[in-house]
């Protein structure tokens, strides 16, 4: 079999500036060059803000470029199509990228590939169609094949035994016995085993599918089809694996069946950082880990931020960064001096003042034009809201969300949708108030209509659109009475923003079923769509109260204003800012098993350095996330602490004094009912 680098042939140092010349990339130090050059299988560590995707887009535009076979092609797989996108956008107007993006080679998702090259083939030979792969979907068409009686019954025993009826994974390929080799709580003789056996053999006949059920397709085929791993590696001779540090460990199993490190004929090259495996349980030894320290490159400084930052995060990385801990190159002033990092230091139960300290931080610290042009953030770790956890409460603050209680979590996430029609409709109300645009609004309400119309329906009828609104429209263009009572729910509820209440929803949710039949044929009193037609549990967004400072301001994002100056801070979780770049970052001290910040307090004093004293998984990922969330600003650093954390008080000037050692600079807040009293700040209003 020919080896990768005989389809592809030396890489030099003038293909490396080629590449820099396309991307408009700096120089680049040897670690760089070294990952570039090789064409064997290795592993590359690297830091955040380190420029790892346009590294990687610049590695695949030179193989692209040199590549000799029109039938052999380079796989690139991760668990995002960051790497598409970027390609698309920084190459998509030259041959390179033309190339890269079609045939022979392969850019995409774990699960894309596994669907593509083995579920699906083994699907449509054993007679089966393929439908849909999609978690919502399927099991929508599992419940819609129980009676509302069985569903109901079904759903009651499983929430008795912490079960979810969602959560239901096929545990066979053969369809006719499908809860085989999977923990269902009661044995094949009872109903409700047989109930959700039929529900799932049913849904996959149909060929409706859940993601991870992908694997246990593709394990089926390549039960029959032994040679497979060795057809693909023919295929494809070189596989890049891009956020490898996210790879569960049976997706890992699966790419070492079907590409093995060991192979001479295909080179396995594998990007990430470990330290940032924040999403499939953190940092584990299983079989083949990443990173392999024996093929190992290391890139270890960060254009991102400045030495200062790269001090205070270093004792954060799990796995020390190699060779001396992060090297942030940034330039380290800004108006000819460093940056004061800050702890801010708040009252156990009162965090209430947090975001206005941070706030007047950024703007007396910061270039208006920075600020301008780049995010300021505020992370928690848990960002779900907890109203049963107030003030006074062990737990406080819990979330991100005990620090404004105007944050709706996910809501400013592209792919956001309400749980409930009901919180489309709220979140609608209260985006319109904020000054959002009119027709985002309109929009957002016509895809929970049009959710509404595919769950009476039973199927995907209507698909998503960017002008969804437009749509509806389109799709009622002959039906008077439906469109009449879609224009007046837009009018009255969006436009006009009347009051929506749970007794007025009751009288609605009939209307609604209606307009949502009219558009897909469906059946208006359809059990599948009950969920999303309830009143929401959790407490509605309210709407502000002060339209003129919400003006515009975007989704959770809190707006501190001082003078003729403001600054809106985004609030957010660690695991949505991973990835991220802000120019100001505030870390919130939140509450799982225990306080987040609080827990690292050996690490923040300098007690403890790296994973070595992590005693538990959870201590672990309390790590990984604190070393996310400290890696995304370029410019100012900060946290909120609870005043307890520092400790007794004889033990409180000495923690403070090994914290401002390490670079931090202390802010004690006052509790706010005396701080409005005397301070010549104010946050969310003009002064």
């Amino acid at each position: 079999m020919i080896a990768p680098s005989d389809l592809i042939g030396p890489i030099t140092d003038d293909d490396i500036e080629w590449a820099r010349r396309v991307l408009k990339l700096q120089a680049l130090d040897a670690p760089r060059r070294a990952f570039l050059k090789s064409l064997t299988t290795l592993d590359v560590s690297a830091c955040p803000g380190s420029g790892k995707t346009t590294l990687v887009v610049a590695k695949l535009a030179i193989l692209a470029r040199k590549w000799k076979s029109t039938t052999r092609g380079i796989c690139v797989l991760s668990h995002t199509n960051v790497a598409r996108e970027e390609i698309a956008h920084r190459l998509g107007n030259t041959d390179v990228g033309q190339r890269l993006l079609g045939y022979p080679h392969f850019i995409d998702t774990i699960h894309g590939f596994v669907n593509r090259f083995l579920a699906t083939p083994w699907l449509l030979s054993a007679g089966y169609r393929v439908a849909a792969i999609d978690n919502d979907l399927t099991t929508r068409v599992r419940r819609r094949h129980l009676s509302p009686g069985d569903y109901f019954t079904l759903n009651g025993y499983l929430e008795k035994k912490f079960i979810s009826f969602d959560s239901l994974r096929l545990g066979s390929a053969n369809f006719a016995t499908p809860l085989v080799n999977t923990s269902f709580p009661s044995g094949a003789h009872t109903k409700m085993y047989q109930l959700a056996a039929s529900a799932l053999q049913h849904a996959a006949e149909q060929g409706y599918f859940c993601y991870d059920e992908i694997f246990l397709l593709g394990e089926a085929l390549l039960a029959q089809q032994p040679s497979l791993p060795s057809i693909l590696q023919n295929r494809f001779p070189f596989v890049l694996v891009d956020e490898m540090q996210d790879t569960s460990e049976q997706q890992n199993a699966f790419l070492r069946r079907l590409f093995p490190r060991d192979v001479p004929a295909v080179c396995i090259q594998r990007v990430g950082d470990p330290n940032q495996a924040i999403f499939e349980g953190g940092v584990k030894p299983v079989a083949d880990a990443f990173p392999d320290n024996i093929r190992c490159v290391n890139i270890a400084d960060s254009f991102r931020f400045d030495a200062s930052i790269g001090a205070l995060a270093t004792p954060f990385a799990y796995i020390p960064v190699q060779p001396s801990g992060l090297k942030g190159v940034r330039p380290t002033a800004v108006a000819g001096q460093g940056l004061p990092h800050t702890i801010f230091v708040f009252p156990d139960n009162d965090t209430s003042g947090v975001l206005d300290a941070f706030g007047h931080h950024v703007l007396a610290t910061l270039p208006a034009s920075l600020i301008a042009s780049s995010a300021v953030t505020a992370v928690g770790a848990v960002h779900k809201p907890f109203p049963d956890v107030e003030p006074g409460h062990k737990q406080y603050p819990k979330t991100a969300a005990h620090y404004w209680a105007g944050y709706q979590p996910g809501a400013d996430r592209p792919t956001y949708r309400p749980r409930t029609l009901a919180e489309n409709f709220l979140a609608a109300q209260v985006l319109a108030s904020s000054g959002g645009p009119l027709h985002q609004c309109v929009d957002s309400v016509a895809s929970a209509i049009v959710h509404l119309a595919n769950l009476l329906a039973g199927t995907t009828q209507i698909r998503s659109s960017s002008r969804q609104h437009v749509q509806v429209e389109k799709r009622l263009a002959n039906a008077d009475e439906a469109r009449a009572v879609y224009r007046g729910l837009l009018t009255r509820f969006v436009i006009g923003r009347e009051p929506l209440t749970e007794a007025l929803w009751a009288q609605l949710c009939p209307v609604l079923r209606m307009l949502g039949a009219a558009l897909a044929g469906g059946d208006a009193n359809a059990p599948t769509a009950n969920d999303f037609m309830a009143w929401p549990t959790t407490e509605p967004p309210a709407l502000p109260a002060d339209l003129n400072r919400a003006q515009s301001v975007p989704a959770n994002s809190y707006r501190y204003i001082y003078g003729n100056t403001s600054v809106d801070i985004r609030l957010s979780s660690i695991h949505m800012a991973k990835g991220q770049t802000h120019s100001a970052t505030l870390v919130l001290e939140t509450f799982n098993q225990m306080h987040f910040l609080h827990g690292l307090m050996p690490w923040l004093v300098g007690q403890h350095q790296n994973g070595a004293k992590c005693a538990s998984d959870k201590a672990m990922q309390r790590l990984l996330q604190a070393y996310v969330a400290m890696t995304r600003p370029t410019h100012l650093l900060c946290l909120a602490l609870r005043s307890s954390s520092l400790g007794t008080k004889k033990d409180i000037a000495t923690n403070t004094e090994k914290l401002m050692a390490r670079g931090w600079q202390i802010q004690h807040l006052a509790p706010r009912a005396a701080a409005d009293e005397s301070a010549d700040i104010s946050g969310g209003k003009e002064d």
